[in-house]
């Protein structure tokens, strides 16, 4: 019997690839389409599907399905999520997975209980750059691990190319949480550190009066175990996104979509060749392959879990403008 995946929530984008993974790979089914919402449809109709429930509720009394793969606007993906392990379902997200750490705590309680697994779409791990950047840490080129810094701007997009409700109060949830879950992840896996602490996190408007909440800067530093710091900025604004500079004793090295970077200590500069041997082509397909054919997930779930709290507890910093905060454990 093939994989029978439901879709859930077509608020942002990212679905997408979920719905055409779950087409291509010749042991999913895609068995049902839930939009709760009509206030937009352009992704339902840009996937090259149609709602066959109104609700989720609906489609749970409804299919026998073994998986949700949901893009829910952020505040209510927890409660998707939630929801769906409560009955027996494993899930696939885009990022983040949830706004609160109680959701988070409630989500790994229940895939305790139940047997279950939760993904998410941490799709950097994948890219040929990133996955150079490891290697090179890995195997020690910097010597010892000192700081790193990671810039993850994105540009606005307010009333153009981002969805409405990004900017409708009490469905974001926070640009760190947003934003800063890929860079988090890819220094977890790319040290074998943990994120132990925020050190300091803020989030502010100056610049976007018609959505005053909406948190447009955002910045934060952290401690990770053995006492490396890591500063962020993941605000909305233009730049060139996602980039790397991390620092050892042994040298420097300098990571963007573009390519790698080395400067050994007393060295020259040196380009790297960016290349990735992967087992799987995306976070679907090793979630997919794993529930269906056993194949050990490339993306560990304890993984999305700790690097999901590690931004949950600075987006909560800067929420709450307290400093040196513990990131919970889980």
């Amino acid at each position: 019997m093939p994989l029978r995946v439901a879709a859930v929530g077509f608020r942002h984008g990212h679905i997408l690839s979920f719905i055409s993974q779950a087409r291509e790979l010749d042991y999913c089914e895609l068995v049902g389409v839930v939009e709760e919402s009509d206030d937009d449809l352009s992704i339902l109709d840009r996937a090259g599907v149609e709602r066959t429930h109104a609700t989720f509720d609906e489609l749970l009394d409804d299919v026998e399905f073994d998986v949700v793969a949901t893009a829910e606007y952020y505040a209510k993906r927890g409660s998707v999520i939630i929801k769906a392990l409560e009955h027996g379902k494993h899930v696939i997200c885009d990022k983040p997975m949830c706004t609160s750490i109680d959701e988070l705590q409630r989500i790994k309680q229940l895939c305790d209980e139940k047997g279950l697994e939760v993904a998410m779409q941490l799709s950097m791990r994948f890219g040929a750059p990133y996955q150079t950047m490891r290697r090179v840490m890995q195997e020690g080129d910097l010597g010892d691990f000192l700081a790193a810094a990671t810039f993850g701007q994105h540009p606005l997009g307010y009333g153009t190319t981002r969805p409405a409700w990004y900017f409708e109060e009490g469905k974001h949830g926070g640009s760190i949480n947003d934003i800063f879950i890929h860079g988090a992840d890819m220094l977890r896996y790319c040290t074998d550190r943990e994120f132990e602490a925020v050190v300091a996190a803020e989030a502010w408007n100056e610049s976007l009066p018609e959505a005053p909440f909406f948190q447009v800067g955002a910045q934060c530093l952290m401690k990770m175990t053995g006492g490396p710091r890591v500063v962020a900025d993941v605000s909305y604004m233009p730049g060139r996104s996602w980039q790397f500079f991390v620092t050892g004793t042994e040298g420097y090295l300098s990571v963007d979509a573009r390519g790698v970077l080395i400067r050994p200590s007393g060295g020259q500069d040196t380009m790297i060749e960016a290349s990735a041997e992967l087992p799987f082509s995306s976070p679907f397909e090793d979630f997919a392959s794993h529930l269906e054919h056993g194949t050990d997930r490339f993306v560990p779930m304890a993984d999305v879990l700790r690097s999901q709290m590690a931004v949950l507890a600075a987006q909560k910093a800067a929420d709450d403008r307290v400093r040196d905060m513990a990131v919970p454990q889980i």
